[in-house]
């Protein structure tokens, strides 16, 4: 196989395994509240092995399975593992130098297991077919990652597979994965180039990821903590300072008390939110005080301190500030007060990149923040003990799924 194969190879590996890094980060549960937490993960790194792996295989390419391409991926032990079966057909394009270029039907049947962890985790082959042309090859084993939390699924699997006289060859698919109306059931699409001795093809394939459950869940961190009554007042500081921003950070708390009502009436089982709001007040002792601040660490634009009542998981009182200044857009200032408002109620942060608690502004959420079924969700689970009519005894989780009855969307 020549070198120059090889580099299309070793490029597919190098973001394979850039790819897998980012699933390994775990997101900061608390950041931006009293107490922070740094994110931490894993990176790997092959650009310095590139040059030695063609030299491996150069020499022995059987010795390329005793290095696999995609790194360990270390997971968490709350997992769930359920069944795969991929099916999908397309063209195998052959981009062999020195051949004539031909393109040739393929099919691929994988059969295998998926181990779940908060939209992403890995995958193990156990077994199925590639076809390309009239020839076939089966597959021995293979792993992979998934990751479902980004707009577009991630899908990478790294195969062996057989041909008919024993011999080993390797394909990295890379693929997508776009969720349908039917539970458990994905479109995918892969590019993928599979080396072979003298030859190289380029594959295409579309099909379906079928599995017993969902592959993406959608979570978010709470503070542990709640508030013993249903009114929380809320006193907006009133300073030169704030002159221009107080407007929005008001609109920001009508639009939490209206998405509250919205979701009460449209899911019974929680039409106690509808009892929840916050009101604005200009007593000093009010629940929530939103200040304003010019000054703070470059790209923060804000942070919630939460005090509780001794002994307990209670609330006793939070002050929010909220950065404002020439760089700070009214869209910015809207989506800060709206985002630090939810960790007024109890919320902490998500890994759902697209939701307005994921610790992190999104420049393309600026052009509609909204809340999310999620987000209210959420605040009804820190508020369940009003059914009993008392929050003794009640213990807020830490983190709270979204059910599967109720679908992830703005509210």
């Amino acid at each position: 196989m020549r070198t120059k194969h090889l580099s299309i190879v070793a490029a597919t590996v190098l973001v394979a395994a850039l790819i897998v890094g980012s699933l390994t980060a775990l997101q900061a549960e608390a950041a931006s509240v009293k107490t922070t937490m740094q994110s931490k993960g894993n990176q790997y790194g092959l650009t310095e092995k590139v040059r030695e792996r063609e030299q491996e295989h150069l020499q022995s390419p059987s010795r390329l399975w005793t290095k696999p391409l995609l790194p360990n991926l270390p997971l968490p032990p709350s997992l769930s593992e359920v069944e795969l079966k991929i099916e999908a057909e397309g063209e195998a394009k052959n981009i062999s130098r020195k051949a004539e270029t031909s393109t040739s039907t393929a099919t691929l049947t994988l059969d295998g297991k998926i181990q779940i962890w908060r939209n992403k985790g890995s995958i193990v082959v156990e077994g199925g077919s590639l076809t390309i042309g009239n020839k076939v090859y089966s597959i021995e084993s293979g792993r992979g990652v998934f990751n479902t939390q980004t707009k577009k699924g991630v899908l990478i699997i790294q195969l062996k597979v057989v041909d008919e006289e024993g011999k080993a060859y390797l394909t990295v698919l890379q693929g997508r994965l776009e969720a349908t109306e039917e539970a458990g059931i994905y479109n995918v699409s892969f590019k993928a180039q599979m080396l072979r001795v003298g030859q190289l093809y380029l594959l295409t394939l579309e099909g379906k990821l079928t599995t017993n459950t969902p592959l993406e869940t959608y979570s978010i961190n709470t503070l542990g903590g709640t508030w013993d009554h249903t009114t929380i007042t809320v006193k907006v500081e009133d300073s030169p300072l704030a002159a221009n921003y107080s407007s929005i950070v008001i609109k920001s708390v009508e639009d939490w008390n209206s998405t509250l009502h919205t979701f009460a009436s449209k899911y019974s089982d929680y039409s106690y939110l509808s009892n929840i709001s916050l009101k604005l007040t200009n007593s000093e002792d009010a629940d929530v005080k939103i200040v304003f601040t010019d000054e703070g660490r470059f790209r923060i634009g804000g942070e919630t301190q939460v005090s509780y009542k001794p002994n307990t998981n209670i609330f006793q009182n939070i002050t929010v500030t909220v950065r404002v200044g020439p760089r700070y857009t009214d869209n910015i200032v809207y989506a800060v007060s709206l985002h630090e408002l939810g960790h007024a109620l109890g919320l902490g942060h998500t890994d759902v990149s697209e939701d307005l608690m994921y610790p992190i502004l999104m420049r393309w959420a600026l052009r509609g923040v909204e809340l999310s079924t999620l987000d209210l969700y959420g605040v009804a689970q820190i508020f369940a003990w009003l059914p009993n009519g008392s929050v003794e005894g009640f213990t807020v989780p830490k983190l709270i799924t979204l059910p599967s009855t109720i679908p992830y969307e703005a509210v």
